[in-house]
């Protein structure tokens, strides 16, 4: 949340160590990239990226360890979904941001949290917890065993 000074700070118990997890940020947009990362990070959170392109975001899946991951769904030429879908092939967690409705996600991705821009800091804060948390995974398995 802005300070009275304009700058970028998390609630203090937002900075719990043991919660600290490896986030994947997935964001063309320069801007929002950086105040996603800035504000993830004023978490306790470890950011990888914001990466611009799938190729990019792929690759950081290969060669990193992730706790969890933020996919902006509209990148420039492109959308996430290469990601999500390999995201789901690792099971690693993972959320939407997007400028669009819900409906431009494909229906196989139900089960996955959409969070519409512009948002705010305690609203991106909230996403990466219940991500973290395993929240859209509960939901998937509650759908898929009935």
């Amino acid at each position: 949340m802005p300070d009275e000074e304009g700058m970028l700070t998390a609630p203090s118990h937002d900075r719990n160590p043991s919660s600290a997890a490896r986030i994947l940020i997935v964001e063309d947009d320069v801007l929002n990239g950086f105040l996603m990362e800035e504000a993830l990070h004023l978490a306790g959170h470890e950011v990888l990226g914001p990466a611009k392109t799938v190729p990019r975001a792929l690759a950081l899946l290969e060669s990193e360890t992730i706790d969890a991951a933020i996919l902006d769904h509209q990148l420039e030429d492109d959308t996430a979904l290469a990601v999500a879908r390999r995201l789901d092939a690792l099971g690693i967690p993972w959320a939407v941001t997007t400028g669009h409705s819900r409906s431009a996600l494909p229906s196989q991705y139900g089960h996955v949290q959409v969070l519409t821009k512009p948002f705010s800091i305690a609203q991106l804060l909230a996403l990466t917890a219940d991500t973290l948390a395993g929240g859209p995974r509960e939901v998937a398995t509650r759908v898929a065993s009935h």
